[in-house]
């Protein structure tokens, strides 16, 4: 069984690393680079994490010594389901492994750019024209800024109440 280990940004490598030291096995789930990058580049050496901050780890049957885990440096948590370290299936971790290697997944790649004129299609603010301003943290949700009353309003907002503005 796996479980989910929270680190700080960017600290991932590491912590596996220091887990690896101590026996325990991890998988931090990365994006296949981009069809073209060159080996070693710059882009190449900065892969795109599934879960950012997150990653999964599997200690060996019997293990006891929890602190080693939880003291470790980058660590910020191991996530807890009812008191207790929260667990995973190896069957969960098996079928992310398995859509990663799929070619065809990528990381999604945003529909509109900041400043993009949009039109706000469904809703109370239908037909109104708006400007696009971000993607917010669930993928469905972004913020557009809709000018009322002579001022940018930020509005949070579908994607999928959105279309681009004809030209």
């Amino acid at each position: 069984m796996w479980h989910v280990l929270n680190t700080q940004p960017r600290r991932e490598p590491y912590v596996a690393e220091l887990l690896l030291t101590e026996g325990i096995d991890s998988y931090t789930p990365e994006f296949l680079p981009t069809p073209g990058t060159r080996a070693g580049s710059r882009r190449d050496r900065q892969r795109q994490r599934v879960f950012p901050g997150y990653m999964f780890f599997r200690v060996p049957e019997g293990f006891a010594h929890w602190e080693v885990i939880r003291w470790a440096p980058g660590v910020r948590r191991v996530l807890h389901v009812d008191g207790a370290p929260g667990v995973i299936a190896d069957a969960v971790i098996a079928h992310i492994r398995r859509r990663l290697a799929d070619s065809s997944f990528r990381p999604g790649i945003p529909r509109f750019k900041r400043g993009e004129i949009v039109v706000i299609e469904r809703g109370p603010l239908t037909a109104v024209d708006a400007i696009f301003d971000r993607e917010l943290d669930s993928a469905s949700r972004v913020q557009i800024l809709v000018n009322m009353m002579g001022r940018s309003l930020p509005v949070r907002i579908d994607l999928d109440d959105l279309s681009r503005a004809a030209s």
